[in-house]
């Protein structure tokens, strides 16, 4: 084989759009020109690996490739880390590496704590090969993304069998390993982890009680989450709030407690789609025109939403991959405003809303008139008497028509930016002017969009829950949390964020046919698989022929006996013979039933009921006389062959069914046979595929494997 000469080139130190921490250099394209010149395409290294030394001080070390497209000929330009390791070099050598041990298994250590990386597999897997192509044992690596810098520490390159020094992590599949750098990092990490509420989000079935639930106004609240799952729901639900510590004449516990819901995990107080906050007034409204409340408020989930059916269609398309479980849920969390509370979410399907008397007029019923000052419909004959009574002692706000003993009380406050909101609660003037009147315009503060909005409430949930480019969502390819982009029609057709769409561009390989596809199309591209899986089941039924041996398990792949038996089980009963009146094989079958029934076969593996050796042995032979089993032998064994027709048989008609027989048969035979019982038994599977599967597989590792990649589950079909 041809050697590929040595390149002796400048080291430029110009600055490019190199990453500072990385290997790929920039190389002059003569370079990829000399070596297709001495190796054909199809031998060329995939990815192209180079050992590079400085000329001077002979430091060396390995580079893979960004591009070959330096501007100036015999000129490499190095990314600063290399340029650094090779103590600064101006003329360096490089030669192709032929062959490169891959990277199997690889064991990392974070130098310290970064607690916005939730998944170092998922993070490494998208970024290293980004900014790497080999990996030197005992180094430490540094990957610059996103204005963020991450160090951590090579500890191990593949396991003692193949330890190696370098190793390329391009084209392979690399076991990861992340472990702590000592203790002391260790109780940080589990401590940020517990500490993290996305980390321990509680399901909510009917109801939930909590204790001591705080205001999000503490500086030390943190956020408790729970979540639904929306898939045990058809309509509509209704997610109730209750302060349990509600008392009739203290209203303020009601308006002290409020819950948020959201679409995804990341839901925080900024970014929600739902909530209880804009239900305050309608209560306290109801409350003064003498409308009790139990102290509960609730919102409607309309499962019928767009967004909510789109979220739960994708969820069926995303692949569950290393145990994830799909996005199907609504998540919650409860929080005051003022002091701790008690409280209770609970879940119904019986949708009732807050009564609302502005929606009503109130009719005077005959015999009536309304009272000039509290404005009550009273008895035309009692008029007289109470409005001397009213004028005395009641005071009513002329605004909102409120009646008062004695005078107005200086809490009775009405919002002065006309929006006709008026209360008597401190607590609750204080949330109206922080969510719809503060100093600031309703702006989104993330993305910059110029458009202002009434409310709090609006921007968040109409902007900053759905289209908001900065709203961070966790990428169902790449699995980092990012901002989801601007959506684009593309976007929205297929059900991807801007970043999704982007990212699922990247390829993969189909583990099942190893055709090369975008990892947003691969999801399509399994289900042909499943649809060629339900063709091969329905196939499989159709041509569906077992050997009529009960305890057998194989499959008839011609007919070479009239008795349907597999080529094991007739061998016994063949003669080369002519038989025309069949009496020579019906004798032959009598013999060995009569064996069976009256010694066994002797094997202690053996499962036939018919046999006396069987460990499942029926009582319809055991411990039965000669002349009871000659009878049973005759009155039903026989009775079960319709084809070919024996002497015994001329006059009975098993109604055109096909033939069953209980023959013994070998050891390995009887084991898969136990293991298709088995499988039967759990209902998952057709029974026609499960003979196919223990014909193709023989041990229940095997069988299973086979099943989960051929066969179709009888609930999917």
């Amino acid at each position: 084989m041809m050697q590929v000469a040595e390149f002796r080139l400048k080291v430029s130190r110009e600055v490019v759009s190199l990453p500072s921490y990385s290997d790929k250099a920039i190389l002059p394209s003569s370079v990829l020109s000399q070596i297709v010149d001495v190796i054909p395409e199809s031998d060329l290294p995939h990815p192209l690996i180079f050992k590079i030394t400085n000329n001077e001080s002979l430091e060396s070390t390995y580079i893979g490739v960004k591009e070959f497209s330096s501007p100036e000929e015999n000129t490499v330009i190095l990314p600063n880390c290399i340029f650094t390791k090779l103590n600064e070099p101006e003329t360096v050598s490089i030669r192709l590496v032929r062959t490169m041990a891959k990277a199997m298994a690889l064991k990392v250590k974070p130098l310290q704590l970064y607690s916005n990386i939730t998944n170092w597999k998922f993070f490494l897997e998208n970024k290293l090969t980004k900014f790497y192509t080999t990996l030197t044992n005992k180094e430490h690596l540094v990957i610059e993304d996103d204005n963020l810098r991450y160090e951590l520490f090579i500890d191990e390159i593949n396991d003692e069998a193949h330890k190696t020094i370098t190793a390329c992590i391009v084209d392979t599949d690399v076991i990861l390993d992340v472990v702590p750098l000592n203790d002391k990092l260790a109780s940080e990490q589990l401590l940020e982890f517990n500490s993290n509420p996305h980390n321990n989000i509680v399901e909510i079935e009917d109801s939930l009680l909590l204790e001591n639930v705080s205001s999000f106004l503490n500086p030390k609240f943190v956020p408790r989450i729970y979540k639904i799952d929306l898939t045990k729901y058809d309509k509509e639900i209704q997610i109730n709030l209750q302060n349990l510590d509600f008392t009739s004449n203290n209203y303020d516990t009601v308006f002290n407690v409020d819950l948020i819901a959201g679409l995804d995990k990341l839901t925080t107080l900024e970014n929600f789609k739902y909530t209880t906050m804009g239900q305050d007034f309608k209560i306290q409204n109801n409350l003064d025109h003498g409308i009790s409340t139990d102290g509960a408020k609730s919102f409607t989930v309309d499962l019928r939403d767009d967004e909510i059916v789109n979220k739960l269609n994708r969820a069926k398309e995303v692949a569950i991959e290393g145990g994830e479980e799909p996005e199907k849920y609504l998540y919650l969390i409860p929080f005051t405003w003022d002091s701790d509370a008690k409280l209770k979410i609970s879940i119904t399907t019986d949708i009732t809303s807050v009564h609302d008397i502005e929606d009503e007029i109130e009719m005077i019923p005959e015999g009536y008139t309304r009272c000039s000052n509290c404005l009550k419909s009273i008895s035309s004959n009692k008029l007289v008497l109470h409005e001397s009574f009213c004028l005395r002692n009641n005071v009513r706000c002329t605004q909102c028509n409120s009646v008062f003993l004695k005078s107005i009380p200086q809490s009775h406050w009405h919002c002065d930016q006309g929006d006709n909101f008026y209360t008597d609660s401190n607590l609750l003037k204080f949330k109206h002017i922080r969510l719809y009147h503060t100093n600031q315009a309703y702006k989104c503060n993330q993305c910059g969009s110029p458009t202002v909005y009434d409310s709090f409430l609006d921007l968040v949930t109409k902007h900053k829950a759905t289209d908001c480019p900065q709203k961070l969502h966790q990428c169902r390819f790449c699995h980092l949390i990012v901002p989801q982009g601007e959506y684009t029609y593309q976007d929205r057709f297929e059900n991807l964020t801007n970043h999704e769409n982007s990212c699922g561009n990247k390829t993969v390989e189909c583990y099942k046919c190893n055709k090369i596809f975008r990892t947003k199309d691969f999801q399509k591209h399994l289900k042909m698989h499943d649809l060629d899986k339900i063709q091969f089941n329905q196939w499989n039924k159709t041509t569906f022929r077992k050997c009529s041996n009960e305890n057998c398990i194989n499959l008839l792949k011609n007919d070479l006996n009239d008795l349907g038996l597999c080529d094991l089980c007739y061998g016994p009963l063949y003669i080369a013979q002519n038989d025309p009146t069949n009496i020579k094989l019906q004798s032959r079958i009598e013999r060995k039933y009569m064996m069976q029934l009256t010694k066994g076969c002797g094997n202690s593996w053996c499962n036939n009921q018919y046999c006396l050796s069987s460990n499942n042995v029926s009582s319809e032979i055991k411990g039965k006389p000669f002349k009871e089993l000659i009878a049973f032998l005759n009155g039903y064994l026989f009775k079960q062959i319709a084809r070919p027709s024996l002497p015994i048989n001329k006059s009975y008609s098993n109604g055109g069914q096909g033939n069953s027989v209980w023959f013994c048969v070998n050891e390995s035979i009887s084991t898969r046979k136990i293991l298709l019982d088995l499988i039967r038994a759990e209902g998952e599977y057709d029974e026609e595929i499960i003979y196919k599967a223990v014909n193709e597989r023989t041990n229940e590792e095997g069988i299973r494997s086979w099943l989960g990649e051929n066969a179709v589950k009888v609930r999917d079909c």
